[in-house]
């Protein structure tokens, strides 16, 4: 073999290796959105009404716990608005009906939903923290009859 053809050859090669690389990588992105867990089951009751009532939003995070203590579970829902800008609001199980609470912005980036009763007071808080473009910052809050409430936050208007 010359070396015209070997070197034709060789570069044969490094192509096909990176083609293959890359449609493994784009198979692998593909399963990794797939399997992004958004916190609750899709089959949730209150999570495909939230989808029902805002079928322009796609939710991002959900946090599923009772928030207002009548003893049935309610759902954060983290979705979003538009490019850079997400929202916030409380999917409330009424009986047999749901409602939904207020809408507050919410982080732009690396979300994370969690509950604790802080003041022992009968509603459950919920602490909301992420990032927009390095600015963290977090915020907690309360859910009072159907209006979430800003109790305390840091950081919140530069990650929003």
């Amino acid at each position: 073999m010359n070396k015209k053809k070997m070197i034709i050859h060789l570069f044969m090669i490094i192509v096909l290796v990176f083609v293959i690389s890359v449609i493994k990588n784009l198979d692998n992105n593909d399963l990794s959105k797939k399997d992004k867990s958004i916190g609750v089951e899709e089959n949730n009751p209150l999570l495909q009404y939230f989808i029902e009532s805002h079928p322009a939003n796609e939710v991002i995070l959900c946090g599923y716990e009772d928030v207002n203590n009548d003893e049935m579970k309610d759902l954060i829902v983290i979705y979003n608005i538009s490019k850079n800008k997400n929202g916030m609001l409380v999917v409330i199980s009424n009986d047999d009906k749901y409602i939904c609470s207020n809408e507050v912005f919410a982080p732009a980036e690396n979300q994370a939903i969690k509950f604790k009763n802080i003041d022992d007071k009968e509603e459950m808080e919920f602490i909301i923290s992420g990032s927009k473009n390095g600015q963290v910052g977090y915020g907690i809050f309360r859910l009072e009859n159907v209006e979430i409430i800003n109790l305390f936050g840091e950081g919140m208007e530069d990650c929003c």
